[in-house]
């Protein structure tokens, strides 16, 4: 499925209850949660921050009887408001792991207005800058916290950059962790505030363009013929 540009502003939580209610509508046999608070056993992939739009974006169902994908999608889809929209539905045996323990980078694409008072010219030189780096710490600050990240390790391909008239663009690829990942919002403001790339730290849209598992040789999807999570 995807998160268009209709619901890019929807957070994670509102996103999720969104989804919860089309299935409800739907009348599709999700399954629930037992205890004195039961909920949907229904999960995307990751939660998308506000402002980032996703395709694909994946989404599991527990549901109490088999039904077919087919008819999954055909009482689904009506209920999706515009900018969610379902591509394809895979059905998987109970014995499979969750697909947030499966998928290890994302893969994202930003791009905001250039700045005027930078010089455009040093991009090249500036990217491959970065990109040459072994290491780089940063401190991202937060109400609870300051927190010290090596950002380095948890970029996998070397940043690509390119101006395009009065705009700027970025692609690149990031590592998840169980201890935590670097935002794309963060990679936009350290190249922009240490290695001078010619943006507004805090002036961009940013979408997500691909989720994979990433063993070092390929990249597999959870709709890959081999799939193993």
């Amino acid at each position: 499925m995807s998160k268009g540009e209709e619901l890019r502003f929807l957070g994670h939580l509102d996103m999720l209850r969104t989804m919860e209610r089309a299935v409800i509508r739907s009348g599709i046999p999700i399954a629930f949660s037992e205890g004195f608070n039961p909920h949907m056993k229904i999960a995307f992939d990751a939660a998308l921050g506000v402002g980032v739009t996703a395709d694909p974006l994946y989404l599991e169902m527990k549901l109490e009887k088999d039904f077919l994908p087919e008819k999954v999608s055909a009482l689904l889809t009506p209920q999706l408001p515009q900018g969610i929209m379902l591509h394809e539905i895979k059905e998987v045996g109970l014995d499979r792991g969750k697909l947030v323990t499966f998928l290890n980078e994302d893969v994202y694409e930003m791009e905001g207005p250039v700045d005027g008072g930078k010089d455009i010219l040093q991009t090249e030189k500036n990217i491959a800058e970065f990109n040459a780096l072994d290491s780089f710490i940063y401190e991202r600050v937060t109400p609870k916290r300051v927190r010290q990240m090596d950002v380095k390790p948890m970029i996998i391909q070397p940043m690509r950059v390119k101006i395009q008239g009065n705009r700027a663009y970025l692609k690149f690829s990031l590592a998840r962790s169980q201890s935590g990942s670097v935002q794309p919002k963060d990679i936009w403001k350290i190249l922009a505030e240490f290695f001078n790339m010619p943006w507004i730290p805090d002036a961009f849209i940013c979408s997500r363009t691909g989720t994979y598992y990433y063993n070092g040789i390929r990249r597999i999807t959870p709709f890959s013929e081999d799939i193993f999570f």
